[in-house]
């Protein structure tokens, strides 16, 4: 078989190269403009169909990415067709990729990340979300991280590799939300009257649900008082709004019964009297 080895001068390379048969050119041309061909067809394939699934940004890049990998590969093939030995630059260009495969690692895990995002749409811009330690609403997904803006009003960015490996809470993909607080009354109070002031104080929040109805029920026995749980639901969008409602109502309801709130009250006993003052005035404990 006719072969043509990379290693030699130049001028052998053009020599081996002027004395390939006919046919071989002919079959490298035809391979070369169907490659071409390809290359184009694919990337305005991916430009005209990946805008569907991907934004903007993403569909180019992909388009850009499978028009020189099919150039990558034609030129291959073109090679082998004209008898070109490929054999020592595929090792060395093993080598090559393998390390820069390694260098780029983390670039590859956080670009995929974000392409399984887009394709899943997990995220979306506006959504309030609680990922990576941080809670707050999307304001940017791109192809190797996720901006969020905090409840403080900071901007952060978190990778995308770092999104799909780690828990993360999407907030705004239900229309409603469970908020969940708790009520303290002395122990001298009546459960049953404490129970019904509060819930019909959430009756006069506009933005507690009828359906599911509010929960208000004693949980516990508390240190200084019984303990009641109070579940309602409240849309999403609304949830800082209706946490402070909520809270202020129930706890206005309350005073107005005169049902007492306890606060937490410590006794301490001393084992030895305790002189105060010059006078030698003792504290027994």
């Amino acid at each position: 078989m006719y072969r043509v080895a990379i290693g030699g001068s130049a001028a052998e390379v053009l020599s081996s190269l002027a004395s390939l048969p006919l046919e071989r050119v002919g079959l490298a041309l035809l391979i070369l403009a169907v490659g071409l061909v390809a290359a184009v067809a694919a990337r305005r394939a991916i430009e005209r169909y990946g805008s569907r699934v991907f934004p903007r940004d993403i569909t180019v890049l992909l388009a850009r990415s499978t028009y020189y990998m099919v150039l990558f590969l034609t030129a291959v093939a073109v090679l082998q067709a004209l008898g070109i030995e490929l054999t020592a630059l595929l090792v060395a260009g093993g080598f090559a990729g393998l390390v820069l495969s390694l260098a780029l690692q983390p670039l590859f895990s956080n670009f995929f990340s974000g392409l399984y995002l887009y394709g899943e749409k997990s995220l979306v811009i506006g959504d309030l979300v609680s990922v990576g330690g941080f809670m707050g609403r999307v304001v940017e997904v791109s192809t190797m991280s996720t901006r969020i803006r905090t409840i403080d009003g900071e901007v952060v960015r978190i990778p995308n590799s770092k999104i799909i490996n780690d828990y993360m809470v999407n907030y705004s993909k239900s229309a409603v939300r469970r908020l969940t607080f708790k009520a303290s009354i002395a122990y001298r109070e009546d459960i049953g009257k404490a129970i019904e002031t509060i819930s019909k104080a959430l009756g006069d929040v506009y933005l507690v649900l009828k359906d599911p109805e509010p929960e208000v029920y004693a949980s516990e026995l508390g240190d200084s008082g019984v303990i009641i749980d109070v579940r309602v639901w409240v849309p999403t969008d609304y949830w800082y709004q209706a946490t402070m409602q909520v809270i202020k109502t129930v706890r206005e309801a309350l005073a107005r019964e005169g049902i007492e709130i306890p606060f937490t009250q410590v006794d301490v006993w001393f084992r030895t009297p305790l002189s105060i003052g010059g006078e030698g005035r003792e504290i027994q404990g």
